[in-house]
């Protein structure tokens, strides 16, 4: 997202509206100054959880 400042609150609006009362962990990281301004990077993680119920 760029501008997380000027765009959070459509951002939480669209995310609260796609996932409903089910709202998985999200995390906003920001960068100050990017390497390749006109580039977006886009980040994945795989979580494995060994609950039991």
């Amino acid at each position: 997202m760029r501008n997380p400042r000027e765009n959070s609150d459509t951002a939480a609006r669209l995310h609260a509206e796609y996932f409903g009362g089910h709202r998985p962990t999200s995390t906003v990281m920001g960068v100050s100054d990017p390497a390749l301004p006109d580039r977006l990077v886009e980040t994945g993680a795989l979580v494995c959880l060994d609950a039991k119920s």
